[in-house]
């Protein structure tokens, strides 16, 4: 086991996670609502942003295919709000007594999903939409797959304005995205779904890698169970000039170097070329990096 693997080993106990602490909030659905039985929650961290909450909660409202959602609100000044249910959906909402990043909201929210023993979690992001049919796809993947802890898929990628820039497409096999992760992660955060059962054994979101929680997370689950990537767009993802894509990029980047240098192998070139890419990516500008992809992605 890596050094990092042990820190979070030491840090979650993995077969047990922590109860939910810091946190309030009005509870349904699995606590007790008529959508008990659903298998699956679908996990949202908000900060600041009522706006693409609402957007992403409407869209799911109209979802058909059963589950439950958690929106974990970390810290906003202004507290965010949120019906108790949307369409046929129960909505826990929590509320973070300040704000502490992202991955204390993601883990918070974790925590009361795991208590409560659903068996999949999917993420999205404030304004981030799921397309029709992702939820029952991944669920089916995974149902037909025990061996595979977690899932993403392909992505449409648009400003903010909803205007398309281009597809993030990533590999699908296993073995393929491993030696993508020796550059970058392997996965798109808010297009992933996780087996409940594979986050115990792993731990949850790691404090350690500001900004790049996700990379941490992907790798130690791919060494102890199979990744995968259904390849289709089956998500809408918000590349923001002017949010946290763009303003935390520098912050992200040296996280990234931390991990791939924590998880290192001096027998893997790729690990050296990995290094050396992240190494290079700190140097040219974001709005550079979104003009290739625009170009190059389409």
């Amino acid at each position: 086991m890596a050094a990092a693997e042990r820190v979070e080993a030491e840090r979650w106990g993995f077969s047990t996670p922590r109860p939910p602490e810091d946190i309030s909030g009005q509870k349904m659905g699995r606590g007790g609502g008529p959508d008990a039985a659903a298998d699956l929650c679908v996990l949202i961290p908000v900060y600041k942003d009522q706006a693409g909450l609402a957007g992403t909660l409407e869209v799911l409202g109209a979802e058909s295919h059963p589950f439950d959602i958690v929106v974990v609100d970390d810290g906003s000044p202004v507290p965010i709000e949120c019906a108790p249910r949307y369409g046929s959906h129960d909505v826990t909402l929590h509320r973070l007594d300040r704000n502490r990043g992202i991955e204390h909201a993601l883990n918070a929210g974790l925590k009361t999903i795991l208590i409560r023993g659903y068996r999949h979690v999917a993420r999205l992001d404030c304004g981030d939409l799921p397309l029709p049919g992702r939820f029952e796809r991944q669920e089916a993947y995974l149902d037909a797959n025990p061996d595979v802890g977690m899932v993403g898929t392909w992505a449409r990628c648009v400003n903010d304005e909803g205007d398309y820039l281009f597809t993030l497409r990533f590999p699908t096999e296993h073995d393929r995205m491993l030696r993508h992760q020796r550059y970058v992660p392997a996965l798109l955060h808010p297009t992933i779904m996780i087996r409940a059962e594979a986050l115990r054994d792993v731990g949850l979101y790691s404090d350690r890698y500001k900004t790049a929680e996700d990379y941490d997370l992907f790798i130690r689950m791919g060494r102890r169970w199979r990744l995968a990537n259904i390849p289709e767009v089956l998500t809408q993802y918000i590349v923001s000039e002017t949010g946290t894509t763009a303003a935390k990029r520098k912050r992200n980047l040296v996280s990234r170097m931390r991990i791939q240098r924590d998880y290192f192998s001096w027998t893997d070139p790729h690990a050296w070329a990995g290094l050396a890419r992240t190494a290079l990516f700190m140097a040219i500008p974001f709005g550079w990096l979104t003009a290739v992809k625009k170009r190059a992605w389409k």
